[in-house]
């Protein structure tokens, strides 16, 4: 996981941003400079420096043409009509110096501009994920180290669909290119609107766990930026063990029932209905448990019946009541959303909450 920071954050928000990747063992961060909010672009940049002396840390950049142009130290060189940057404009910068290890390149520039970039920085170059074409992606090719990273979107309801994500991922996965795309913070909003920085607008009041295995469910591979400070601990270590394969479940637990807590194998079948739990058959059952009206898509129910005895279902979908299993759990509200995500065959850690 990736974290951003951003000149618009208070002093606070940024150490706390800067000790929690660093915390994770990440030293790159993603950061801007051409927000229009930025009221000290170079200020901003002496930051970065001082940073990547400190701690080490580097920076991929969101830039534009008229970033670069403001940041130069005699104003020389603006960009031309297609956004390309003229060698004024990149002098003096001492991008390296800032910990700059790759820049974003969105608004303003065309096809030559971007290779025009890449050539006079030497940096990798990243592209808005969300808006570039496959045309466009043709028409770079040979350019060295190409990147896609989704936006991130201020304004509810502008956020992308989930479809749509998936079609624009496809044109760097397809290709070999690395792709990161944004879930948003949970402890402070950023500007300019304060209503969190989803690339997906369905993640926008979602915390960053659920949405970070949504977006990696939906495209595998993808690397995932918090968007905007940081993330609660608890949900930054069940990120991390989601990475390395194992999804966490917090789950609520009958009386009892505490010898679920830990990590399980799910079956490789699977039913379209449940996925049960290796290792659970023939424990001995509860005392009688009530059940609900239904066996509800996330609840733990153990089955009852003969050689099948102890054994837990895990149940992805609602099913009638047949009185032959105990209800012995519920997958937390706020994470069942991740039931419809498991496979058989996956591990997942239950978590009593």
């Amino acid at each position: 996981m990736l974290w951003s920071v951003y000149a618009t954050d208070s002093e606070v928000v940024r150490d706390a941003v800067v000790e929690q990747a660093l915390s994770q063992g990440a030293v790159e961060l993603f950061t801007s400079l051409h927000t229009p909010e930025t009221p000290d672009s170079a200020g901003w940049v002496r930051w970065m420096r001082r940073v990547h002396r400190i701690h080490g840390a580097r920076f991929w950049t969101d830039v534009s043409p008229a970033g670069l142009a403001r940041l130069s130290p005699t104003g020389a060189g603006a960009p031309d009509a297609a956004g390309a940057v003229g060698p004024g404009v990149l002098a003096g910068l001492d991008l390296a110096g800032a910990g700059v290890v790759g820049l974003r390149l969105d608004y303003g520039y065309d096809v030559e501009g971007m290779r025009a970039v890449a050539a006079a920085t030497g940096l990798p170059i990243a592209l808005n994920a969300s808006t570039v074409s496959a045309a466009q992606l043709d028409a770079l090719a040979g350019v060295e180290g190409l990147v896609g990273w989704h936006n991130f979107y201020p304004r509810p309801g502008t956020g992308l669909s989930a479809d749509y994500y998936v079609r624009q991922s496809r044109l760097f996965t397809e290709r070999g290119l690395r792709l990161l795309a944004f879930v948003p913070g949970e402890v402070t909003r950023r500007a300019p609107l304060y209503r969190g920085l989803p690339t997906l607008e369905e993640h926008r009041h979602r915390d960053a766990y659920t949405s970070a295995v949504r977006l990696r469910d939906l495209v595998g591979g993808v690397e995932v930026v918090c968007a905007e400070g940081v993330v609660v601990p608890r949900h930054l270590e069940w990120i991390r063990r989601a990475e390395r394969g194992v999804l966490t479940l917090p789950v609520s637990l009958a009386p009892g029932c505490d010898w679920l807590e830990g990590t399980w194998r799910l079956r490789t079948e699977e039913t379209g209905r449940s996925h049960r739990l290796e290792g659970t058959r023939g424990r001995a059952l509860p005392g009688a448990l009530a059940n609900a009206d239904a066996m509800e898509v996330g609840s733990l129910q153990m089955d009852t019946l003969g050689r099948y005895s102890g054994e837990v279902h895990l149940m992805t979908a609602s099913a009638p009541l047949d009185g032959e299993h105990l209800r012995v759990g519920e997958v937390a509200a706020p994470y069942r959303c991740l039931v419809g995500l498991l496979r058989g065959g996956r591990e997942v850690r239950l978590v009593a909450v």
